[in-house]
This record gives C-alpha cells, sequence and structure tokens, in this order.
C-alpha cells in the first residue's frame, strides 16, 4: 500500500486520510476521478482492505491491482499523446497543401485583384461595389449584380459565384473578398479584394478597414482555394469514450 500511495504521490495526485473507518481519496488532474477506501478501522496496513474505484464502477482491493489500474491510466495517457501527434502532423500536412494551392498570377482570384489594383483611385468615390464587381466578373465570375455592397454576402452572390465564407482569422491571400455589414451610418456596407499586398475597392485603403472604430465584417474565398483542412474539422475534440 505505501508503494501505491508513493505512485500516486509521484503522480501528482493528492492524498488524504482520516483516521476511523479511513477514507482515502485522490483526483487526478481533470480527467478522472477515483477514490480508495479502507473499510477497516485499523491503521496497519497489512491489516486492511483497500477498496479502488474508478468513474467506469470498476473495483480493485489489492495494491497489485490498484498498480495495474496507474499502469492502464498511464497507458491511456499515452493513447491520448499519441493522436494528438498523429492529429498535429496531419494539420502541418493540409497546411503545406494550402501553401502549394495557393493562387497563381493567372489563377481568376489573382486576374480580378490585379484588376481591381490597375483601375483604384487614390481616394473613394463611393462605388465600391461597382468597382469590385468589374474586377470580378473581367476575371470570369458570373452574377446578377446588386446595388448595395453588403448584399454580395447576404443574398449568396459571392456564395454563387463560386466563392465559400471562411475564418475572419485566416491567413489573407489574393483574390479574398470582405463584405462589410450595413449600418445605420453606411446603409449600403462595403465590399473589398486583397490584391497580395493593399485593400482596394474604389480606391487603395491603407488597411483592412476603411472605417474608424469595430464593424462586422465577413471573409470570402474562391472555393478552389480553401483550405481543405477546416472543412474536414481537422481540429477535434479528444473526448474520452
Amino acid at each position: 500500500m505505501k508503494q501505491a500511495l508513493l505512485i500516486l504521490s509521484v503522480l501528482g495526485m493528492g492524498v488524504v486520510q482520516t483516521s476511523g473507518a479511513a477514507e482515502t481519496t485522490f483526483q487526478s488532474n481533470n480527467t478522472l476521478t477515483h477514490t480508495i477506501t479502507n473499510i477497516s478501522a485499523s491503521t496497519n496496513y497489512g491489516s486492511t482492505r483497500n477498496i479502488y474505484s474508478t468513474n467506469s464502477g470498476a473495483h480493485v482491493s489489492s495494491n497489485d491491482e490498484i498498480s495495474r489500474a496507474i499502469d492502464n491510466l498511464s497507458a491511456h495517457a499515452k493513447q491520448k499523446e499519441y493522436q494528438l501527434a498523429s492529429l498535429t502532423s496531419r494539420l502541418s500536412y493540409e497546411r503545406q497543401q494550402q501553401a502549394s494551392s495557393a493562387p497563381d498570377r493567372n489563377s481568376a482570384p489573382a486576374i480580378a485583384a490585379a484588376r481591381a489594383s490597375q483601375v483604384a483611385l487614390s481616394n473613394s468615390s463611393g462605388y465600391c461595389a461597382r468597382y469590385v464587381r468589374k474586377a470580378l466578373q473581367s476575371a470570369g465570375y458570373e452574377f446578377t449584380p446588386n446595388p448595395s455592397a453588403y448584399q454580395y454576402a447576404t443574398r449568396g452572390t459571392l456564395a454563387n459565384a463560386g466563392f465559400s465564407k471562411i475564418s475572419n482569422d485566416m491567413p489573407t491571400q489574393v483574390g479574398d473578398v470582405i463584405v462589410y455589414d450595413r449600418s445605420s451610418s453606411r446603409p449600403h456596407g462595403h465590399i473589398q479584394i486583397f490584391d497580395g499586398a493593399d485593400w482596394v475597392s474604389d480606391f487603395r485603403q491603407n488597411g483592412i478597414s476603411p472605417y474608424s472604430g469595430v464593424h462586422a465584417y465577413t471573409t470570402w474565398r474562391d472555393s478552389q482555394y480553401v483550405d481543405d483542412a477546416s472543412n474536414r474539422g481537422i481540429y477535434l475534440a479528444m473526448a474520452d469514450k
């Protein structure tokens, strides 16, 4: 028993023992909870009977069985560590695939971005939707024009033209389109495209937002260049079963 308690101590588990009909409990870090109950009034470990309980309902009663249970927990932890390493390796591979599939200069996203960059004004004219729409259509994207910039997202125009909505946290690549929601002060919203260096609408912007303050927006990318890792949900919860 002393050996078992020593093992528990090494594993970082808190151990508390009471007198009399003693109850000893320990709890592992976050994942599993176990209980050892001493049902003898004697304080002599050699004459007591220990019952070890786990969350799954299994019970063991000897020090050897307790040691084996701890070994099983260690093996389970190693299995989870292996699964995490496997997912990490797969994610790295998917990122490499994404990098290798970035749009080249002859791709539709790059053509649209180059067109927008070529005709961009030095200051806003208020016609961002017209400029970005023409740039997209010049690259072969087909859709019916909308009167307001925000409608390219809300009416499904970009989605029907072959774009997918991606996380705003994804690294930006050439041809990505951002659509800002409308507001009371800006009823038409805003649309812009990334040319590889700057965000361009009807003018070349100084940054990702043409506004001051924080405003809601969505990011869109040609579906042919969307990272498959995000579609397959590679960030998986490693829940115990």
